[in-house]
């Protein structure tokens, strides 16, 4: 069975869309039948989910383009919709769980209500940062903005930030600038791959809804997205970078993304710190189911 869930959001059509397929035990998908599929959705990233010896759930995740090791948003979505679907028991307030994944053992939460899923949370690696010396000129070209807007300095430097995804992370001066962007793709891809990052993520402190951290943009063609409407692993590292460098205080951290794409999205950035030192991350939200559907039963399971 195939659906799609929209992740990140309290609304449909609006969040990350998510294609999230549950493999029939008897019956496993190929790879090459995963990666037609994920190509086929077009989606952000595709979810296979399958039974673990080890956890709750084993996740594949899949873009157009290729096999990733990590979804942020995608292990959102699916937990949420395998909660929402009763394959996860409803506890009193929180029901824990792992998730087998290329990365390792992902520990996500699930908040219930009147034994409604409420909320889904992911745990997040230990955070890794490192500055990188990148020309603001060249980059301000990347972007197609002047380069005093780019305002990433000794304090805020631009750094390649890993919390399972690496990501290169960049202040812009306003959310007017940051969606006034005008991206080359393929810079962006050939920046990303020189820096070993599977993303360009950007913020502003300008903030579109009172009471927000942050805005950002994700530019991904590494993986073969230009733009994410939202990114779990890329605003988790950045929340972290945020409290280690004492702009922003440990507890939760509100961050937008999605305007740019007309999906405005909100998630939450949990951030444990003694002082400027980032203890744990994790990452959570609300997710929508907005379609379910099947693969045609003529179509050879290759």
């Amino acid at each position: 069975m195939f659906y799609q869930v929209d992740a990140f959001t309290d609304i449909p059509f609006f969040g990350n869309p998510t294609a999230i397929i549950i493999e029939d035990t008897e019956n496993q998908l190929s790879k090459k039948l995963k990666e037609f599929i994920a190509r086929e959705m077009n989606l952000p990233v595709s979810v296979f989910v399958s039974t673990s010896e080890s956890c709750d759930f084993k996740f594949e995740f899949f873009t157009p383009k290729k096999k990733v090791p990590i979804s942020g948003h995608g292990t959102i979505a699916a937990v949420w919709l395998l909660a929402e679907l009763g394959k996860i028991e409803p506890a009193t307030s929180t029901t824990n769980l792992t998730i087998d994944t290329k990365i390792g053992k992902v520990k996500c939460e699930v908040e219930w209500k009147e034994n409604q899923v409420s909320k889904v949370y992911m745990k997040q690696k230990k955070p890794k940062f490192e500055v990188v010396d990148i020309n603001k000129r060249k980059l301000s070209d990347i972007l197609g903005i002047r380069e005093e807007k780019i305002e990433s300095n000794e304090k805020l430097p631009i750094v390649l930030a890993d919390t399972g995804s690496p990501k290169l992370l960049v202040l812009i001066a306003s959310k007017e600038m940051t969606d006034a962007l005008v991206p080359k793709f393929d810079d962006i891809e050939r920046l990303c791959i020189k820096y070993k990052a599977t993303g360009l993520h950007l913020y502003t402190f300008d903030t579109y809804f009172e009471g927000s951290t942050c805005y950002t943009r994700q530019f991904e063609p590494v993986r073969g997205a230009s733009e994410t409407v939202v990114s779990g692993l890329a605003n988790g590292a950045l929340g972290a970078f945020l409290v280690s460098r004492g702009f922003a205080q440990p507890g939760t951290l509100i961050v937008e993304q999605g305007e740019s794409l007309d999906r405005a999205s909100k998630m939450e950035v949990h951030v444990e710190a003694n002082e400027d030192i980032v203890k744990s991350v994790k990452i959570g939200g609300e997710a929508r189911v907005v379609f379910k559907f099947t693969i045609d039963d003529k179509i050879p399971l290759i």
